[in-house]
């Protein structure tokens, strides 16, 4: 299984919030070992820091290309 087929049989999978099914996530899950499973958590938590990141940086080279000085 490719990557992408991955990502489209998650959602696939998705309730209407955006969640895993329940079966498919006990199925999907339970193979994994819980150090495994704290390594998804961890890159997970990395992927969407990264993303935050870049809507945040999106917003600031917004804000800068109108003229406005952005600063933490």
């Amino acid at each position: 299984m490719t990557p992408s087929q991955l990502v489209a049989h998650f959602r696939e999978n998705q309730n209407n919030n955006k969640t895993l099914k329940s079966l498919f996530a006990s199925q999907f899950l339970g193979k994994f070992s819980p150090e495994e499973l704290e390594g998804l958590t961890k890159s997970i938590s990395k992927e969407l820091t990264r993303r935050e990141e870049a809507v945040v940086q999106e917003r600031i080279d917004y804000l800068t290309s109108l003229g406005y000085s952005v600063s933490k």
